[in-house]
């Protein structure tokens, strides 16, 4: 792989973030920074239009969701958050 050298200054905090992130996948920072920076080049050259609209329609169908859940059932709405945010975690870890 045919490398550039590009310095970056960084705040002391994402550093031991990323540290971290390396230790638990058993790579180098800068792998984890490479792989950052493709995946924002990545995302932002996706959000086209139509990528847009379909964003948009997602969103719609979460928020009409989000407020049938609160208004039908209620009762279920905050342990419904909950296991999501747990399943969300699941991921990071």
């Amino acid at each position: 792989m045919n490398l550039k050298f590009v310095p970056v200054r960084l705040e002391p905090d994402l550093v031991d973030l990323l540290d971290d992130q390396a230790v638990k996948r058993g790579t180098s920072r800068a792998s984890i920074i490479r792989e950052g920076l493709r995946f924002f080049i990545a995302r932002h050259a996706i959000l086209a239009d139509v990528e847009l609209r379909r964003v948009e329609a997602d969103e719609f169908i979460y928020m009409a969701l989000d407020h049938i859940i609160r208004a039908k059932h209620h009762n279920v709405y905050q342990g419904m958050l909950e296991e999501a945010a747990r399943r969300a975690r699941a991921l990071r870890d």
